[in-house]
């Protein structure tokens, strides 16, 4: 089964924006991110659940604390999905940022933090 990638052009468009990014830089540093603070303190939440794993439903609680933090939490690199997307949207950008809309995505939410830092609404 093909997929996106075995689409005409696909590999040189994806060296592009891989050397586009080099290139441009990450955009806000990760650790300023607000998904990341948000993940911090969920992780620092489960492990003061799981100091005490006796303390009844704390070892429920911490699996949704770890949850809430992989909600959160942006990926150290490009999301499994973000290529794909980016892909298939590029004809319809309409600007100069290319980003996913994948809710972690470790490439997209530093450029699109960057752009909102440059541009507020």
């Amino acid at each position: 089964m093909a997929t996106w990638q075995d689409e005409p052009g696909a590999r040189e468009w994806r060296q592009a924006v891989d050397t586009a990014d080099r290139v441009h830089g990450p955009g806000v540093p990760p650790g300023e991110l607000s998904g990341y603070r948000q993940g911090c303190a969920a992780i620092d939440e489960v492990v003061r659940l799981l100091a005490d794993p006796t303390v009844p439903g704390a070892l429920t609680a911490a699996r949704s604390a770890i949850r809430r933090a992989l909600r959160v939490m942006p990926q150290s690199g490009p999301d499994q999905l973000c290529y794909e997307q980016r892909w298939r949207g590029r004809h319809r950008w309409d600007g100069p940022l290319q980003v996913c809309d994948r809710p972690t995505c470790g490439r997209c939410l530093p450029l699109k933090a960057a752009a909102e830092e440059a541009h507020p609404t």
